[in-house]
């Protein structure tokens, strides 16, 4: 893919992350027909972990974090957040197909949840001194939201257990996230490394 597709890809992303935050059904029918725009998706936590860091790029600041190591730092936590959205997404299908729910490939469902994190692309906001906790919280319920509409679309199932998926897909990330940043904390000191998903290394 050359400069030129990447840049018309993240575009179409943006679009679909615009869309899916402001509850557009289509924004969801898209990653679930067009495996493609599934797998592009991605893109949309890898982002919004880079927002959250430079949200809070006073850590960065602190720790007086030369450019390679600050942009080693963006990627990391970007990575982090694509993370969690993989578990989540694998925790919903285990789910669905444990209820016999459906079976939606795997696929859809981490294109919807990816979508559902669009919220989280304001993170950078998170920084100002006195709404920025409060914030962070409201981008949190924003996009639980999100991916449980989403969810709902994708799946076609009834919304009380697509919630109750979207919820146990959500406490398998957050766990995931935490034990994992007690597991890479002494590999994050040594290489001097910080990330908001594991912001007390």
């Amino acid at each position: 893919m050359n400069g030129t597709e990447a840049a018309s890809q993240l575009g179409e992303v943006v679009a679909l992350a615009v869309n899916a935050a402001l509850f557009r059904r289509d924004a969801f029918a898209v990653v679930a027909a067009n495996p493609a725009a599934a797998s592009a998706a991605l893109w949309i936590p890898f982002l919004a972990g880079v927002s959250e860091l430079v949200g809070q790029s006073y850590v960065l600041a602190k720790r007086r974090i030369g450019r390679v190591r600050a942009l080693a730092s963006l990627v990391l936590t970007g990575l982090v957040h694509v993370t969690a959205v993989v578990i989540w997404a694998c925790a919903c299908f285990v789910f669905l197909e444990l209820d016999h729910l459906g079976s939606e490939p795997l696929l859809a469902l981490l294109g919807a949840v990816s979508l559902g994190y669009s919220p989280r692309l304001l993170g950078l906001f998170t920084i100002a001194p006195f709404y920025g906790e409060l914030l962070g919280r409201m981008l949190d319920a924003w996009a639980m939201a999100c991916v449980g509409w989403g969810l709902w679309i994708v799946t076609h199932e009834p919304m009380a257990p697509v919630l109750f998926c979207a919820a146990l897909g959500w406490l398998a990330s957050f766990l995931a996230r935490r034990f994992g940043g007690l597991a890479m904390a002494p590999l994050l000191r040594l290489a001097g490394l910080v990330s908001p998903g594991l912001r007390r290394v």
